[in-house]
């Protein structure tokens, strides 16, 4: 019998002066944000994964800088639940590119100011805008539970 278990999601905070890089997913007819990330395969370090999910999602290298944040989304319904670890990073080469990936619809910098004017999950805008600026200065904290 298989047990559920929580997905280990990296989101990757890629700032560019006032702007942070952001993928637009497409699911049926809703879109949305996220901070650009995936998945951590096993024996996969969360900085692996982010440079690895960076690359494939965005055309970007990245170095990773340090963790940030880390939530949890737990599903009301039981179905799914993720937890989020939040990198801070910054771009090393590469070109900006929509990834292969069917989902993605658009890969572009978004104006930190505009963040609250996007349908970004996790919901996170609020604290990217404080991240930035701190001049990405603040202590790893634990976000809590933010299922959207």
């Amino acid at each position: 019998m298989s047990v559920a278990q929580p997905r280990i999601r990296t989101n990757v905070i890629c700032p560019k002066g006032d702007e942070m890089l952001l993928v637009r997913h497409r699911k049926g007819e809703k879109t949305y944000w996220l901070l650009p990330g995936g998945g951590v395969d096993f024996g996969e370090s969360f900085s692996v994964c982010a440079e690895r999910e960076l690359l494939e999602e965005t055309g970007l290298i990245v170095e990773v800088e340090r963790p940030i944040w880390i939530s949890e989304a737990i599903d009301p319904e039981g179905s799914r639940h993720i937890v989020n670890v939040y990198l801070l990073a910054r771009i090393v080469g590469g070109e900006i590119k929509q990834g292969l990936d069917d989902v993605i619809a658009e890969v572009a910098f978004k104006p930190i100011a505009d963040l609250l004017n996007l349908t970004l999950y996790p919901p996170v805008a609020q604290q990217l805008r404080d991240l930035h600026a701190s001049d990405y200065k603040t202590p790893f904290t634990y976000l809590g539970e933010m299922w959207a």
